[in-house]
């Protein structure tokens, strides 16, 4: 695959995330040049294996000026209930990056419906598929072997873990994640804020800010 010569400043930087959002970058949008913006000086690449013809720098986001501007590509390496929410807001004062800057990255073996509704800043890893008339918001993730049905409406910053099933018709609220291998049943709404534990079997609706889990899916507690 050729590679285009445009960068992709990557906000966040879990350093474990890194190859998978590389590579994922690369397999859809063909970057090669990764510049990992570091703001609390917490970046640690020693984890990152780099591939042949990837480019990767890291960005004090004190010394950046005018270096950002309106051509800049944006995407996330975090993920969690909070995190994606917290470094979008954290980085939107300090360089005023726009949502439409952030890309989406979808991996040539996932298959996303050509009636699905997508907002910036969608991450799909391998082997995913988004069915009919489904709506996504910003700065979703869903990994690997996830399948979403139907007429889904999936909030803001939501984070959907590997092998998760979700039937047609649910709604899923902003800032929530569904833990891996867990099934929502059909028409199912969960509401902001919310977090779905592993293996989960979801037969009823589940409010927002609570944690639940279980077959079937109960809520356990409130989230502090």
């Amino acid at each position: 695959m050729m590679k285009e010569n445009k960068a992709l400043h990557v906000l966040g930087c879990v350093p474990k995330l890194l190859n998978i959002l590389f590579e994922l970058a690369e397999e859809s949008e063909a970057f090669s040049v990764f510049k990992v913006i570091d703001n609390l000086s917490q970046n640690n690449l020693s984890f990152l294996t780099s591939l042949e013809g990837w480019r990767v720098g890291v960005i004090d986001i004190e010394q950046i000026g005018n270096k950002l501007n309106q051509e800049s590509y944006y995407a996330f390496s975090v993920v969690g209930t909070e995190s994606k929410r917290t470094v979008y807001n954290t980085f939107k004062k300090l360089i005023h990056m726009k949502d439409n800057q952030f890309i989406n990255l979808i991996h040539p073996s996932s298959y996303v419906s050509r009636s699905t509704i997508l907002k910036n800043g969608l991450q799909v890893e391998p082997l995913s598929t988004i069915a009919a008339c489904t709506t996504i918001g910003f700065g979703v993730n869903i990994k690997r072997n996830c399948n979403i049905g139907h007429h889904c409406k999936i909030g803001d910053f939501v984070t959907i873990n590997p092998g998760v099933t979700i039937s047609g018709c649910v709604n899923i609220g902003d800032n929530t994640m569904i833990g891996s291998g867990a099934v929502v049943k059909d028409g199912i709404s969960i509401g902001d804020n919310s977090l779905i534990g592993i293996g989960s079997v979801v037969t009823n609706d589940i409010p927002s800010n609570v944690i639940a889990y279980g077959n079937p899916c109960r809520v356990q507690r409130t989230k502090l």
